[in-house]
């Protein structure tokens, strides 16, 4: 069974030959390639070479065509600084000082502007060097909640919930039409997957995620299938125990779970609906452990999720100066996942 295959059974649920193993790695690919963060986080023939060849190096059955999540709230307005050894970051938040969405450029401007063409260009590059052979996610920066605290503020966003949550409403339309565009642009360029994550929605309430984040969340799900054949795979850093049930209910196909989950756990909640993917840890395990902790960790996880509906990952992204025979062993441990008979 090759790398594609093996890991589309898994999003449907079904049992593939072994399990398959997509860790998040962007910024140790980059580190590995000996590039330049500010250029690879804006040329998109690099993006895919880079991804291309930390795949080849590992063996893993996916990549990552990912950058920064920045992308999305520069269009809207948020400058950003390029390092060329760190990712880049967001300076200033438009509506900051005021409630005033005019602040933001106009949807038609904002979809054209900045880096919007970068995602979808790598995408297609990745396709022309790696075809089927490989499983192409693409990562289509943030969520609508995220992003609307990339424009607001997080602070600012959390007192606007309560003082004025009509303007919640509202910036979370704008950032909803933002993200379904930057998505279903992706999948068209030829993505066998798509992926997005929340960050920001895990930080509320269980009923400010139903109020605000979960709406918005399945709206874009609902926009993506409906305009691509791609599975949608979602992402909220943090313990997500409290509202993992509302993530399976946006339609997503499958959810990318962070290390702070019990996967058994959520397995048991979810697991029926979704496909689950994580959630070794980044930091403990992949970058300070050896790699017989990585492999024993691994074990355990794939033990835990069961056969079929799992993929193997990192909770997050893989630390930069991760070792490289800590990767090389959650590959083995994946590879050693046979199934009998």
């Amino acid at each position: 069974m090759d790398c594609l295959e093996r890991c589309l059974r898994a999003v449907r649920r079904e049992v593939p030959d072994r399990v398959p193993v997509v860790p998040l790695i962007i910024s140790h690919a980059v580190k590995q390639a000996g590039v330049a963060f500010s250029e690879y986080n804006r040329n998109p023939e690099l993006i895919a070479s880079v991804q291309a060849g930390a795949w080849r190096r590992y063996g893993y059955d996916g990549i990552h065509i990912t950058t920064d999540n920045w992308i999305l709230p520069q269009a809207l307005g948020v400058p950003v600084r390029f390092h060329d050894d760190l990712p880049p970051v967001g300076l200033d938040r438009p509506l900051a000082a005021r409630r005033d969405l005019a602040l933001l450029p106009p949807i038609t401007k904002a979809k054209t502007a900045a880096r919007m063409g970068l995602l979808p260009e790598a995408t297609r590059c990745a396709r022309r060097l790696l075809g089927d052979t490989c499983f192409i996610k693409t990562n289509f920066d943030q969520g609508p909640f995220s992003l609307a605290s990339a424009a607001r503020g997080i602070e600012a966003l959390m007192m606007d919930m309560a003082d004025q949550p009509q303007f919640v409403f509202d910036l979370l339309e704008i950032a909803v039409e933002m993200v379904s565009h930057l998505g279903i642009e992706v999948g068209r360029a030829g993505a066998h997957a798509v992926t997005f994550g929340d960050a920001v929605a895990g930080l509320v309430s269980r009923e400010d995620f139903v109020k605000f984040a979960f709406p918005a969340l399945k709206e874009v799900v609902r926009r993506l299938h409906a305009a691509i054949d791609a599975p949608v795979f979602l992402h909220i850093c943090g313990k997500t125990t409290h509202i993992v049930d509302c993530m399976a209910a946006t339609g997503a196909d499958a959810l990318e779970l962070d290390f702070q989950d019990d996967f058994g756990e959520m397995k048991r909640m979810v697991g029926g609906q979704v496909c689950l993917e994580g959630n070794l840890e980044p930091s403990g395990v992949l970058l300070q452990g050896t790699p017989e902790l990585v492999y024993r960790k691994s074990r355990e996880l794939i033990q835990s999720a069961g056969p079929g509906g799992f993929i193997l990952s990192s909770g997050c992204e893989v630390p930069r100066d991760t070792p490289p025979q800590n990767i090389d062993a959650m590959v083995r441990a994946a590879r050693d996942s046979v199934v009998q008979g």
